[in-house]
């Protein structure tokens, strides 16, 4: 049975903290993790590539869209490089008529530069 959008954003987050028995997940700001040896990682080794808040969020958009994986972006910037990278010099992208205005400029006047065609 599939569940509703509705229950899937309800539900998100929604589990009891072993230490506390919060059932709000905290938002972690650590920047690095301890672990108990050396190869013996948690999952989590540095903010910057992965941190138990993101990681629900991330989960979460995976979910909600029934994706297989979810990302989370600390800008709007970083989300655009990210999919930039994924194009190659002939491609081109087709874009929404009303694109912010710096995203327009990006493609504009650094993306083509590199071969890549936009149209609306």
């Amino acid at each position: 049975m599939t569940e509703h959008v509705e229950t899937k954003l309800a539900q998100i987050g929604n589990r009891s903290e072993e230490v506390t028995g919060t059932v709000s997940p905290p938002v972690y700001l650590s920047t690095a993790y301890r672990h108990r040896g050396i190869g013996e990682s948690t999952g989590f080794d540095y903010i910057r590539t992965k941190n138990p808040t993101r990681q629900l969020v991330e989960d979460a958009i995976a979910s909600l869209e029934e994706g297989t994986a979810g990302f989370a972006f600390s800008s709007g910037m970083a989300a655009i490089q990210t999919i930039m990278a994924l194009f190659e010099s002939g491609d081109e992208l087709i874009v929404s008529s009303d694109l912010y205005g710096g995203t327009y400029r990006l493609f504009e006047n650094e993306w083509k530069k590199y071969g890549l065609r936009f149209s609306l």
